[in-house]
């Protein structure tokens, strides 16, 4: 185990020990049919737990919807379809130019009306992500050599087999760090989808707080934070190692 894994199982294992120890705990008095009072109590590490696997799960679907979106807006765009392509460029305009916050709002409170705001959250993040994704998917095919798409043309190959045989496998191999990226970046954004009340762990940990005034809930959340970008960002640094060796 090098040192950079032993630094980052010890900072682990520290994060593991302060939320056992600054989880509230909540005493209760529980009178029964008969008049008599017992005591229990309820523990917020479940509730910690189901709430961080929330964020998680918010951070994943987005992604997927926003790689399947943002890939096609950004092979849609070498189409050269002027009217499509600027459909393409007001949408991401949109995207990237209105708080994510006012897109979480709109799909929570005038588009899906009708759903579960779970839902509401992971197509509002999903589109968001997939403005960003276009333009690093974008950008991965405009570094490749467009001599290779011209000689692809050449001996026969239409366009849609030029760009899924020879173009977009080399791209690919610049675009992965890219999107690694782009997963840390979104799944610190989840963050504020307790404005339309999912429970993430940036909400549960506001609600904590708020109940038992007391600050370690909200500290212990950044830490969960902070050591998940960590462990993400490793495995990002890992991923783009093995893409480089390969060349």
């Amino acid at each position: 185990m090098n040192q950079k894994n032993i630094r980052l199982f010890v900072l682990f294992v520290i994060i593991v020990l302060w939320g056992y120890f600054s989880f509230p705990v909540e005493i209760l008095q529980i009178k029964n049919s008969n008049g008599e009072i017992s005591y229990g109590y309820t523990a917020n590490a479940n509730a910690y737990l189901k709430s961080y696997l929330i964020t998680l799960l918010l951070t994943v679907c987005a992604v997927i919807i926003g790689i399947i979106v943002g890939f096609s807006l950004a092979i849609l765009r070498f189409c050269n379809i002027k009217t499509l392509n600027f459909i393409i460029d007001e949408y991401i305009d949109i995207i990237r130019g209105t708080p994510i916050i006012l897109q979480l709002m709109i799909f929570s409170f005038v588009i899906f009306t009708f759903i579960d705001n779970l839902y509401a959250a992971i197509f509002a993040l999903g589109l968001n992500s997939s403005a960003y994704i276009a333009e690093i998917v974008r950008s991965g095919i405009n570094s490749i050599d467009k001599g290779q798409m011209e000689a692809a043309r050449a001996m026969g190959l239409d366009y849609k087999t030029s760009m899924k045989e020879i173009i977009l496998p080399q791209a690919i191999k610049n675009i992965l760090p890219a999107l690694a990226n782009e997963f840390i970046s979104l799944f610190k954004e989840t963050s504020v989808v307790g404005f339309i009340s999912v429970i993430d762990i940036t909400m549960q940990s506001q609600s904590l707080q708020a109940i038992f005034y007391n600050p370690k809930p909200i500290i212990f959340t950044g830490l969960v934070y902070y050591v998940s970008v960590k462990i993400f960002s490793y495995f990002a640094k890992k991923l783009e190692t093995r893409i480089n060796k390969n060349d």
